[in-house]
């Protein structure tokens, strides 16, 4: 799945580049954007009561600063790594230059029960959201 925006003077900081943190919470709007093409209600993904699916890990990786104005493709690949666990890796590019690599993330998530904050299996939507993004890149 591919994801793109452009970097607004709000993600950059005092240096004019794109702050770490920043371009993690990116990576996450491109893991909402596609939940939300696979028909995924984001409200009730989010706030539901029976799975949560927090972030365990995350990790970034920078090649070379991103500025206000720069145009962006974020890449993610997701890959189920047991029954209640997957992770989302990223790449980042500049739009007009899809071969050179800005940067690269992971997150790691894993599905619990939010009132027994314990594991449990991964819904079947996020089940088949995995699988249709399973060969994309």
């Amino acid at each position: 799945m591919t994801y793109y925006r452009t970097i607004h003077f709000s993600d950059t900081d005092a240096a004019g580049v794109v702050y770490f943190a920043t371009l993690l919470s990116i990576c996450h709007e491109a893991y909402e954007y596609s939940l939300q093409e696979a028909g995924i209600d984001l409200k009730t993904f989010f706030t539901g009561s029976d799975i949560a699916i927090p972030i365990v890990h995350a990790d970034i990786d920078f090649y070379q600063p991103l500025f206000c104005g720069d145009r962006i493709q974020v890449n993610l690949t997701p890959t189920q790594l047991n029954e209640t666990e997957f992770e989302i890796n990223y790449q980042v590019f500049n739009e007009n230059n899809s071969k050179k690599l800005i940067a690269k993330a992971t997150t790691k998530h894993i599905s619990i029960n939010p009132k027994l904050r314990q594991r449990t299996s991964l819904s079947s939507s996020i089940i088949k959201w995995l699988e249709s993004n399973q060969d994309n890149y």
